[in-house]
């Protein structure tokens, strides 16, 4: 996808009479850009042109057919200190305070000026209007990681309090990868996928597992989990600490970790659940409600107050205090569950499990659940504008209020790790494989 070069952009509607007069000064009006392209996503626009150095460029962009330099109806996109922006440009939430509206069409006109002149003629990328639409139904695939078994991914700051946000992936022996936390390489440029590199400083000990990583946004830390019951954190994305059994006080393998922003559980085989309000200290809940030793939890979620926590025999495990779990059975094999809001600013929540055996359960309240089964194993889960069920060489996705589970095209491979970051949803897994949808 496209990434701008600043990230401090503000959002104003102006007039035509300020672009006009904005500089002033002896400066002069820059020819229309060249070269201008489009791609419509996931509630945003990513948008590209040919740059040309010392000249500033607006960008103009409102709902409907046609847009023209200047129009008081649009927004128009200028840089730090009216400094212009730079290709390439991606329209989406951190712009326009709102995310763009799937299936609503929307215009963009580009101009710019030199040496604080006045504004010049304006031009649009072919194709136009463009038509955000929700993400699941293609997906691009790419393999990034040496062939490592990959497992999970998060996505989250990348130093402390520094405003800079990336990826981080993580697989079986120890294996970490994460996007460069610099301005330009750290998300997707059109269809181009990421690039991934290994941390520089301390890594996690070879000999471990790690099956998943959350990003814990109160904590400001990773945190990975693996084979031996470890724990591996780090607030910088280079430097990993690892914690053995000692501190879980178990051995067992987790599977998946969750975090409610200050709150992370962690589950595993033999009905392995810990919790941690600061990530070094790991605590067995007081109690749950049916004997699950014999059950692999390998997924566990949290939202609207509530934690899911899912396994082998079609288990179900809730909770709302973390130290208290209540247990039911539904069906399949499973083995990952995700869940989220939509709107971000709405009171919808969706809750979906996936399994080994092709099974899909959905809920709207983590406690009443409607079963699917599209035959195909699935291993990774997300919840966006769509319902996103990923396994072995196969992707699905169902509308948020459909029925229906329909078969994605351009996935491969066995995918093991999901998330849904920036509107976009990426997958990683085994052989080093990975597949995102925008």
């Amino acid at each position: 996808m496209f990434l701008p070069k600043r990230r401090l952009l503000v959002a104003a509607t102006l007039s035509a009479a300020f672009l006009a007069a904005c500089g002033g000064g002896g400066g002069s009006s820059a020819p229309a850009p060249e070269e201008v392209k489009a791609v419509a996503g996931d509630e945003q626009i990513f948008v590209e042109w040919k740059e040309i150095t010392g000249v500033q460029y607006w960008l103009w962009f409102k709902e409907g057919a046609s847009v023209a330099v200047g129009d008081k109806n649009a927004t128009a996109k200028v840089g730090s200190k009216g400094g212009g922006i730079d290709s390439p440009y991606l329209i989406d939430t951190v712009r326009t305070g709102t995310a763009l509206t799937n299936g609503t069409a929307y215009s963009i006109v580009i101009n710019g000026r030199t040496d604080g002149g006045e504004g010049g003629p304006g031009a649009s990328p072919a194709g136009g209007p463009f038509t955000p639409r929700p993400a699941g139904a293609t997906w691009n695939a790419s393999t990034g990681f040496g062939g490592a078994s990959m497992n999970g991914i998060a996505y989250g700051r990348s130093a402390g309090s520094v405003s800079l946000y990336s990826y981080v992936a993580v697989g079986d022996g120890g294996v970490i990868y994460n996007t460069p936390d610099t301005d330009e390489k750290r998300v997707y440029r059109s269809t181009t996928a990421l690039e991934w590199t290994t941390p520089t400083g301390t890594k996690p000990a070879a000999g471990i597992d790690l099956k998943a990583v959350v990003y814990d946004v109160s904590l400001g830390t990773y945190y990975a989990v693996g084979s031996g019951g470890s724990v591996a954190y780090s607030s910088d994305i280079n430097n990993w600490t690892t914690l053995g059994s000692a501190a879980t006080n178990t051995s067992e393998t987790f599977n998946a970790i969750a975090s409610s922003g200050g709150t992370l559980v962690a589950v595993g085989d033999k009905g392995t659940i810990r919790y941690s309000t600061n990530g070094t200290t790991w605590t067995t809940p007081a109690s749950i409600s049916e004997d699950i030793s014999a059950i692999n939890l390998r997924g566990v979620t949290y939202a609207n107050g509530r934690w899911v926590a899912v396994g082998s025999n079609g288990k179900v495990l809730t909770s709302t205090s973390v130290g208290t779990w209540e247990v039911s059975t539904q069906s399949g094999d499973l083995t990952a569950v995700a869940s989220g809001r939509y709107p971000l600013d709405g009171t919808a929540y969706y809750y979906l499990a996936v399994g080994a055996d092709g099974t899909l359960l959905t809920s709207s309240d983590g406690i009443t659940w409607t079963t699917d089964n599209v035959g195909a194993a699935l291993r990774t889960a997300a919840v966006g504008t769509r319902l996103i069920a990923l396994g072995d060489g196969s992707a699905w996705y169902r509308e948020l209020a459909g029925t229906t589970w329909t078969a994605a095209s351009g996935a491969s491979g066995n995918m093991r790790g999901m998330i849904r970051a920036q509107h976009i949803y990426t997958a990683v897994g085994a052989a080093g494989a990975s597949n995102h949808a925008y």
